[in-house]
């Protein structure tokens, strides 16, 4: 009977960071467990150039020095050269943290149970397989609750018959119904010819795919002006808006989203779980920015037009300040900027709301 030193249930974006940054020189036994291990599947994993995520600079998608965002009435422009705001692909990002790595094998199922023993972890698979380990890092996708805030998307890659003129990241953009919650667009030029065109949601109620799909064709008509094109990929997905709670115990490591490196308010996680570990930090996000979070989802809850909220925050802070901000790393000063930039009453509600909860 084999058994592992560890197992990584789930090969996401966090599981392949930690075989990358923790085990590449080690000699201990791995084994890799994932329903979808050969899938084809080539998601965006975004985030703003920080000190910590320059070891990843090559393998970088696509950057852009300048993002935007609007609503009816505003259109507002960041440029930041010192936080450029980045993409890398999936299957890029899982070629790079298993190149030159030996000591690990893989199994593309999906585990059913998982029990312990005194010395090591039994898990159980779809076909009835054991594996045995002695530690475990868990990065599966949480349950999302029912009656929860999430955020909601699909993405479309669209490919144009002409090159595009695209060279700002819209990272929100209002101008779309809010009929169904908080909706706004995420628009990414991938190179001349692709662009990354996503409907996002804040609520607690998932949509049928084909109304976020009529959402984006729309938007491309009106806002982009494009009747040429063809949809080469597709992604979707559906991010907690709330706490992740699940506890580690011994030798069993929750990671990812499942471990709570999401940014509630955001959805960001890429360079949150790449600074615990390159940092060797104890949290995924300080006090103060789950906090903040905390207020700002009460906020969502309680306020039905809440676009305001981002206009006003992005109109007080700089590209710097904005991108400190939503990595993390923001100073005083920044902070203080985005709270002043909060309408008053419904933030001091939101604040006793969420001491309340």
């Amino acid at each position: 009977m084999k058994i592992y030193d560890i197992a990584f249930i789930g090969l996401g974006a966090s599981s392949l960071a930690t075989i990358k940054l923790k085990y590449s020189n080690s000699q201990l036994s791995i084994i890799g467990i994932d329903k979808e291990l050969n899938s084809s599947r080539n998601n965006f994993f975004a985030f703003w150039l920080t000190d910590w995520m320059k070891s990843f600079e090559n393998i970088i998608t696509q950057r852009w020095n300048k993002w935007s965002f609007h609503n009816q009435d505003i259109n507002i422009t960041h440029t930041s050269d010192l936080r450029p705001y980045c993409v890398i692909r999936f299957q890029e990002w899982k070629k790079f943290c298993l190149e030159s790595i030996n000591n690990i094998n893989f199994k593309e199922r999906k585990v059913n149970k998982i029990s312990k023993n005194d010395d090591y972890y039994i898990i159980t698979l779809d076909n009835d397989e054991n594996i045995f380990a002695k530690k475990i890092y868990d990065s599966r996708s949480p349950d999302i609750k029912k009656d929860s805030l999430k955020q909601h998307f699909i993405g479309q890659i669209i490919q144009t018959t002409k090159t595009h003129k695209m060279n700002i990241a819209t990272l929100m953009d209002f101008r779309v119904s809010q009929e169904e919650g908080l909706h706004f667009m995420y628009c990414l030029p991938i190179n001349e010819s692709q662009i990354l065109v996503e409907s996002t949601i804040f609520s607690k109620n998932i949509l049928h795919d084909e109304w976020y799909k009529q959402q984006i064709r729309d938007y491309i008509s009106q806002h982009l002006q494009l009747e040429q094109f063809e949809i080469i990929e597709e992604e979707k997905g559906i991010l907690p808006m709330y706490e992740i709670k699940n506890k580690n115990a011994d030798n069993y490591i929750n990671i990812g989203t499942r471990g709570g490196a999401t940014k509630i308010s955001s959805g960001y996680a890429f360079s949150f779980f790449l600074r615990k570990l390159t940092q060797n930090i104890n949290n995924y996000h300080s006090y103060w920015d789950e906090w903040m979070d905390k207020i700002f989802v009460h906020f969502l809850l309680n306020n039905h037009k809440t676009e305001h909220i981002f206009i006003r925050m992005s109109q007080s802070l700089t590209g710097d300040e904005f991108s400190s901000f939503m990595m993390g790393i923001a100073d005083f000063k920044t902070k203080v900027k985005v709270i002043l930039s909060m309408p008053k009453k419904s933030f001091i509600k939101s604040f006793i709301s969420s001491l309340l909860s």
